[in-house]
């Protein structure tokens, strides 16, 4: 049977942020004030997410799904051993593969891929109405190129996966990582972006999303369950490398709520939590989301285009018809 339910949020991640009953809070950053109780198996996903085109015309439904599923299946018992303090570091593999799989996947990063494809597109038509080769433009409507929209085939950033993860990897090689278990009163939420790493030198409120320096100190999070994150920073790296995954306790509530205020900033679309009591810090951060800006520097036959990660308005995405 052709799967139709693609899971960008895996249901064995998302299942440890469920309550008793097997649900979870989902906060649309569209309407923050409202929580909708939902299992893991329905929510995080989109229909067909990552659907391909077979040679023979067709789509195959599953073979994503199914790879994917290879890494998800794996979580729970790692997560199970992360809580019992277990060393896991003979499935340090296994982990940072499903965080770098879990950055990838997901809209927000898969969403920009599309947007510089499209972004490509129009800058191309551009430079060749700059050198003539164009039909010329109806009268009145000059800008008429400015105001074109571009829809991407979404296969295109699914094929951008690959080169997206080899660039993961190189972030997380200049990272020490924790298992770090809060034991403060104010849980871990997560939401449907939920690798996040950035220049902790840089003031919050000039903070840019998965910006960093040249050799310039990283911190990532990446929140496990309500009571434990996979924390991790730069200034470790070296222990790292010779000890493998530390594991520590945070008793300090301002640290937490310092993480869930990023979790809830880089969420793209959705936060998700285990029980209410953070809607205040959920709705203050709904507004902006990681998105990419462009630029154009110069005009005509020498203009270029160049792009920054920033926090911004979440856009409607076009949709792509076959």
């Amino acid at each position: 049977m052709n799967k139709k339910r693609h899971h960008y949020i895996p249901k064995s991640y998302l299942k440890s942020f469920c309550d008793s009953t097997g649900k979870v809070l989902v906060y649309r950053k569209d309407d923050p004030c409202k929580a909708i109780q939902l299992s893991s198996d329905n929510t995080g996903f989109h229909k067909y997410y990552y659907s391909q085109p077979r040679p023979d015309g067709g789509k195959d439904h599953n073979a994503l799904e199914d790879c994917f599923s290879v890494t998800e299946d794996k979580w729970p018992g790692i997560v199970d051993q992360l809580h019992r303090r277990e060393n896991v570091n003979d499935s340090l593999e296994e982990i940072v593969q499903f965080m770098a799989l879990q950055r990838a996947r997901v809209p927000a990063s898969r969403d920009v891929t599309e947007k510089i494809h499209a972004e490509g597109i129009k800058a191309a038509a551009r430079q060749l109405d700059a050198e003539g080769k164009l039909s010329p433009k109806p009268e009145g409507f000059d800008d008429i190129l400015d105001q074109v929209e571009v829809s991407i085939n979404p296969h295109q950033s699914i094929h951008a996966m690959v080169p997206m993860m080899q660039g993961i990897g190189q972030v997380f090689d200049q990272i020490g990582f924790y298992a770090t278990h809060n034991k403060t009163d104010v849980p871990f939420l997560t939401s449907d972006n939920p690798v996040i790493w950035f220049d902790p030198s840089v003031q919050d409120a000039d903070l840019r999303p998965y910006v960093l320096q040249p050799d310039g100190p990283v911190v990532l999070l990446f929140p496990v369950s309500p009571s434990l994150i996979i924390y991790g920073d730069s200034s470790g790296r070296d222990r790292f490398a010779s000890e493998g995954l530390g594991i520590a306790d945070l008793s300090d509530t301002g640290l937490v709520e310092m993480i869930n205020r990023q979790v809830c900033r880089f969420g793209c679309q959705a936060i998700f939590a285990q029980k209410a009591g953070q809607e205040r810090l959920i709705q203050e951060h709904a507004e902006l989301s990681p998105t990419i800006r462009f630029d154009r520097i110069g005009a005509g036959e020498g203009e270029a285009v160049v792009f920054e990660m920033i926090f911004g308005k979440r856009e409607r995405k076009l949709k792509w018809i076959e």
